[in-house]
This record gives C-alpha cells, structure tokens and sequence, in this order.
C-alpha cells in the first residue's frame, strides 16, 4: 500500500485528514481505503478526508469525502480546513484563496475575528421539501429545509443539551422524503442573534461536534423565523461559528477558527 501523508485539521470540532494529491497519486473513488483511514479505532480517526488538486481556473480543487468513504458535493468547515492547508503548501501565499468543489467555485479569506472567513455560494431549493410533519416526531417547536451545498432540516427545539440528536437526527436523515438523505440539524435560540446547534450528518451517520453547511442552513432558518439581521452566532459542540449574510442572502459567510493538529505518514 502506498504510503500517504498527510496533516490533520480541526474547524471548529470537525476533523479532518487532509492530502496533497496534486500529482493525482490518490483516487477520490478508493472508498475503502478513505473509510480506513477515517476510522477512529483502526485508523487515523477524522470525520472526513480533503484531497488538494490542481485547478486550471483557480487555485486549487477541494475534493471532500465522508467518513463512510463516498464523495459529496460541499464541506463548509473543510473548506476552512482546506483552505489553512492551501496557505500552507501552495507557493503563492494570499488573504483570499478561490477553489473548485464538486459544484462550483468557492473563495476563503483569512479572517482577523474569526479566523477564516467562507463565502457560502449555493443556496436552493429554499423550503422545497415540507416537514412539518415531522416536528411531533422529534418534537421541534417548527422546522425548515434548504440546501447549502449539501442538503439540511432545521428543526427549532428546547432544552438542547439532553436532546436526542443521534436518534432523531438519524431518523430523517433515512426519512423517504430524501433519496440520497439529508443531514439533520436540531437549534435552540439562546438570545437574540444567538443560537445552540446539534447536527447528525449523513455519511458521517452520527452526531458530529460541528457542521458547517449545517450551521450556515441553520443560522438563515433563524434568522427568517424572527426576523435576525446581518449575523447569527452558533454555539457547536466544537466552539464559536458566525454567519454573516446580507438582506438579499447574495452575499453568505461562514466565519470560524482552524486549527493544525498534527501531520503523519501511513505505515
């Protein structure tokens, strides 16, 4: 087996092993071998694995796969992750960094509150999918789904801290309404602008301490549920996030810290 190096990240709770594979050394498409590696008892142990490519447009390409090994469109706290790997191993060093996902193009800046500073770029299918039918279920005061990249409900709940984020999270995240499953987010408004969130996220399948595209999905649902104002602050299990968004939502930030924990070589 050939050897891999790599750095582990960690974006606000998410962790990540992130490879240079510029020289297309490593196939995105290995399942079992990413699943390996991400493996918490027998590998390394990550929620996910950021491969760096070459771009021919922009700086690099961001290729995201899941902790079960398949490939999905958008990571919002690896695109962070990603990014502080780009400052790390490209030549040219910059305050914003442009990169292609599996969907289109991203930018990431260096950020001096927060740390990185992620320009959300999709946002669709805006209350496409109804489910309100699902509030008794996981008894959520109201609820909302959107896609930010990769697909979210919101739910609105009390008492966050004792809720049963894994059960009820993995029950519409297998809910037939999505064929290829959503990731499930459950938030608690602390005050005003503020909020606590707990996400179960497909492909990880299970609670993870931080979701960017989730906190992102979560942080408009709130924000249009009562009317918010320019930025919504998250309280993660992983720490601090920040969506800044304008009225229009043309502009949509995702703001948070990244941290270098380690870096290795595969045996």
């Amino acid at each position: 087996m050939t050897k891999i190096n790599f750095t582990k990240f960690n974006a606000t709770g998410n962790d990540f092993i992130v490879i240079d594979n510029r020289d297309l050394i490593y196939k995105a498409e290995d399942k079992s071998k990413w699943a390996a590696l991400c493996s918490l008892k027998t590998g390394i142990g990550a929620d996910g694995v950021l491969l760096l490519e070459k771009s021919s447009t922009v700086d690099f390409k961001m290729r995201y796969i899941n902790a079960d090994g398949g490939e999905v469109e958008m990571c919002g706290n690896g695109a962070r992750a990603i990014t502080a790997f780009a400052n790390e191993v490209l030549d040219s060093k910059k305050e914003t960094y442009k990169f292609e996902t599996m969907n289109g193009v991203y930018e990431c800046s260096l950020d001096a509150k927060y740390g990185y500073r992620l320009k959300m770029t999709e946002l669709y299918d805006v209350g496409k999918i109804e489910l309100k039918d699902l509030d008794s279920k996981v008894h959520a005061k109201k609820s909302f789904y959107m896609n930010t990249g990769v697909p979210h409900a919101v739910f609105e709940i009390e008492k966050i801290k004792e809720y049963p984020v894994y059960d009820n999270g993995r029950m519409v995240r297998y809910d037939e309404r999505f064929p290829k499953g959503s990731n499930a987010n459950f938030y608690e408004v602390t005050s005003a602008n503020h909020i606590k969130i707990r996400t179960y996220e497909r492909g990880v399948e299970n609670e993870t301490l931080s979701c960017g595209t989730g906190a992102t999905a979560t942080a408009l649902v709130a924000a249009k549920f009562y009317g918010w104002k320019d930025e919504v602050v998250l309280e993660t299990m992983g720490g601090i996030l920040a969506v800044k968004f304008s009225e229009d939502l043309k502009d949509i930030y995702l703001c948070g810290k990244v941290e270098k924990i380690f870096t290795g070589t595969t045996l």
